[in-house]
């Protein structure tokens, strides 16, 4: 008899049918594995890690250049506080990294101070000082906390005092009454 066939030819077929079958299922209960909280976990600890490595050390970075911004060095063992920054430089002076006047030989131009050469309100400054604290107020009432008008100097250490006096003062005219210096420690 042609027609007839093997049982075990047919028992054979079947089981290679559902092994094919099985194999196909498998991949596809692989493919629909749900990500795992443990890698989830890891992946998220090691961002956090990298995070406050690099924002918990220093809350403020002052770029030093020679002859331009060199911080005077101390011993204080005292941190940096969060706040506007100053830099006074050797040939400008910059609020938050942006240039805002120049300074030559120690000096602002007359021209860009209210009282001529002998006066110490530099508008300039004044202007883009009142506009930060204007920003840091609103910031401040959004957050519900008070503005504490802190300001945080970083004068290169051989300009004038006299210059240093004028930010000063045109700082505390913005609304700015706190400062900190920035330095340079020389002991941990």
């Amino acid at each position: 008899m042609p027609n007839e066939r093997d049982p075990a030819l047919d028992f054979w077929m079947k089981k290679k049918a559902f092994k094919k079958k099985e194999k196909i299922l498998e991949r596809r209960r692989v493919k629909k594995m749900p990500l795992l909280i443990n890698s989830l976990m890891d992946a998220l600890v090691i961002i956090l890690c990298f995070l406050l490595k690099s924002y918990g050390d220093n809350p403020v970075n002052i770029t030093q250049k020679e002859d331009e911004l060199t911080l005077p060095k101390s011993e204080s063992t005292s941190n940096m506080a969060d706040a506007v920054d100053i830099h006074v430089g050797a040939s400008s002076i910059l609020v938050r990294g942006k240039p805002v006047v120049n300074v030559k030989n120690g000096k602002v131009d007359e021209n860009v101070k209210r009282d001529g050469a002998d006066g110490f309100f530099i508008t300039p400054l004044y202007n883009k000082l009142k506009e930060e604290a204007k920003m840091l107020k609103t910031k401040s009432k959004t957050a519900g906390i008070n503005f504490t008008g802190d300001a945080l100097v970083a004068a290169h250490n051989e300009i004038p005092y006299r210059l240093l006096s004028e930010v000063l003062y045109t700082a505390n005219q913005a609304e700015f009454k706190t400062y900190s210096f920035a330095i340079v420690k020389t002991r941990e």
